[in-house]
């Protein structure tokens, strides 16, 4: 159990290194493949794919099974990390970051789901703790990684990813047992919802990219824009039309939507918001406004993930102790939202311990309530739909973190940037 657990971690901690370490080189980048315009989807491309599939992953792994979904999901990861090491042009390094955003989605989806399967309920806190502390580690290496090795050739942010690819993928295919569904191939493709699928990803990437152009390349009153935000809502309504009553294996079944799992997400959502804002735009803000390097950036971020990980290991014990996980819910999320109002504070405060503690206090909002709400999500359902709740939550974080990313996106490039 114990190697297992290794290698689950690995996978969050590659998947969420990815997310993470080019928060800090996205001017490099620009200025290296002299492109602008795209650079919020650096990180959000990545994003983009991230999110659209980690519903897809849940249900897939359970009609093709655990291991060989995994497998598919590094190998692609791997190969979409190697192009954006090759890539000679923005675009082309766009495409790998969504190509690796695939195949990441499956890694962290999986990872959570796989601790379920394998971790009996009463050690389970303990486990995806574990797994939330090496998901938050990435996020304190990313940036500073990030900011080292840009200082010298970007490019090896990417190939560094590789390495960890080849020795999950061996403790996965050699040393991962899991049991196997029946059917043969023919039978489980039959299984697969490909409407659903397909409904569900065109209309988180037509969101995506209203948000993202919103602002920027066009104003939000912009015909392009409304057109954009009208027809995911349409395509999305299709799918949960589909969804609810023709799929016959739907990917969000509606029975798993009880109270406790609406309430989760919707916490989840601004989790998300907040971790990729704080993550993606905090070093740009010390080097922009600051004057810092990507290196000593990065280094502004590690209070926020420390406090993050420290609290998620805190709140397992807190919520045992008092003996309600809702009451634990809900003051991190009081205090996730005093942290985000003291952030308009921020650009006054000339000290930097100050800024520290307005840093620690998000972090600590955001670690007292995201690993619970993981064990909710996998405690309000049946056994037979852990994976597609975990896969919903994290569906559900990782939107966060896009509309997140491109909103304050649009704030930075209207505002911030005219200023400086």
């Amino acid at each position: 159990i114990v190697l297992v657990t290794i290698g689950l971690t690995l996978g969050a901690f590659i998947a969420s290194l990815s997310e993470a370490v080019v928060s800090t080189v996205t001017d490099t980048i620009a200025n290296d493949l002299k492109s602008f315009g795209a650079l919020t989807w650096i990180a959000g491309g990545y994003m983009l794919s991230l999110v659209a599939f980690c519903p897809l992953f849940g249900k897939l792994s359970d009609i093709f099974d655990r291991k060989p979904v995994m497998v598919f999901s590094v190998i692609v990861f791997a190969l979409g990390s190697l192009g954006c090491a090759l890539a000679s042009t923005m675009p082309m390094l766009i495409g790998f970051r969504i190509l690796s955003g695939i195949g990441g989605s499956g890694l962290l989806s999986l990872s959570y789901i796989m601790v379920s399967d394998i971790i009996p309920l009463e050690s389970r806190s303990s486990y995806l703790s574990l797994v939330s502390t090496v998901f938050a580690l990435s996020n304190i290496l990313g940036p500073i990684i990030g900011g080292i090795i840009a200082e010298y050739s970007w490019r090896g942010i990417f190939y560094l990813q590789i390495p960890p690819c080849i020795v999950l993928a061996i403790i996965v295919v050699f040393v991962l047992d899991l049991p196997k569904s029946e059917g043969n191939m023919l039978q489980r493709l039959k299984r697969v919802d490909f409407l659903g699928c397909i409904t569900l990803t065109v209309s988180v990437v037509l969101l995506v990219l209203a948000t993202n152009w919103g602002g920027k390349e066009y104003e939000w009153h912009s015909v392009l824009i409304i057109t954009l935000f009208s027809m995911s809502l349409v395509i999305f309504i299709i799918f949960i039309i589909i969804e609810w009553k023709f799929a016959y294996e739907p990917i969000l079944p509606g029975r798993i939507f009880n109270r406790d799992i609406i309430f989760v997400n919707a916490a989840h959502f601004f989790a998300g918001a907040i971790r990729l804002v704080m993550v993606f735009y905090f070093p740009i803000y010390f080097q922009n406004v600051k004057g810092l390097t990507p290196s000593q950036s990065g280094y502004q971020l590690i209070p926020f993930i420390l406090s993050i990980s420290i609290f998620s290991v805190v709140s397992g014990y807190l919520a045992q102790l008092v003996r309600s996980i809702r009451g634990v819910m809900w003051f991190g999320s009081v205090i996730s939202l005093i942290g985000v109002c003291l952030f308009a504070f921020l650009p006054k405060i000339e000290s930097t311990p100050v800024e520290m503690v307005v840093v620690v206090v998000n972090g600590m909002g955001l670690g007292l309530y995201l690993q619970l709400i993981t064990l909710t999500c996998q405690v309000s359902v049946p056994q037979e739909d852990v994976a597609i709740s975990t896969g919903f939550s994290g569906f559900s974080t990782n939107i966060g973190g896009v509309i997140g990313i491109a909103v304050i996106g649009s704030i930075f490039d209207n505002t911030l940037v005219d200023q400086i």
